[in-house]
């Protein structure tokens, strides 16, 4: 008697594990420390003690932080460093952006606009507290607003375009990583930056704007 094929599992059932762990994924950041403790892992390598001290948040509250985003496959351990009889953990960014790939769309709306609004709130802290050090200004900075009235074909290039643009910069982050050094410090000639990069849908009709973009550059 011929045996029966072993029955292979259906796309759906597959689909519908991916979608519960990005909804799981998402749902991390919705708090707005772990966005920031992200942020961190997705810019350099760092360990829970010293995300303490910077953010002055208490360790065990870091420590459990940390661990959420581990769970959800968000961080992985790169290094472990003894120190006085214990073990210190470094951790990076799996992906060294703040929204897991294909994640974002399997998001009901009410979780897409808290991870957004908490995205937001950390930009604007970050951008708020460069301009009162008065490092905002400085080159390399760049600040520009272009409103845009786009056909489909135009809002496909357009989306490549900002893919594009995003890849280039975690390719320089990635770069950047690997001559920094874990665990003896920071790197000499280092510097913190931000990249704040927004395209969406405007809520604005056509007929308020101009066909032609009009740019508000810094």
């Amino acid at each position: 008697m011929a045996r029966k094929p072993k029955r292979k599992p259906s796309r759906r059932s597959k689909r519908a594990g991916n979608d519960l762990l990005n909804y799981k994924q998402m749902h991390a950041l919705s708090k707005e420390l772990r966005v920031r403790i992200l942020a961190i892992f997705c810019e350099r390598i760092a360990s829970p003690k010293e995300l303490s001290e910077e953010l002055d948040e208490g360790l065990s509250q870091v420590s459990y932080h940390v661990g959420v985003l581990r769970e959800c496959r968000l961080i992985e351990e790169v290094e472990k460093v003894p120190r006085r009889g214990t073990v210190e953990h470094y951790y990076r960014a799996v992906s060294p952006t703040l929204i897991p790939p294909d994640a974002w769309s399997q998001l009901p709306p009410a979780a897409r606009k808290s991870v957004s609004t908490a995205i937001l709130h950390t930009f604007f802290e970050d951008a708020i507290a460069a301009m009162e050090a008065g490092s905002f200004d400085d080159p390399p900075g760049e600040l520009s607003w272009t409103p845009l009235v786009l056909d489909p074909i135009g809002i496909e290039k357009f989306g490549r375009l900002t893919r594009d643009f995003l890849e280039a910069v975690l390719e320089l982050q990635a770069a950047a990583s690997e001559r920094q050094p874990t665990g003896n410090g920071e790197a000499v000639d280092a510097a913190a930056a931000t990249v704040f990069l927004a395209s969406f849908l405007s809520a604005r009709s056509p007929a308020e704007g101009k066909k032609a973009s009009a740019t508000k550059r810094r």
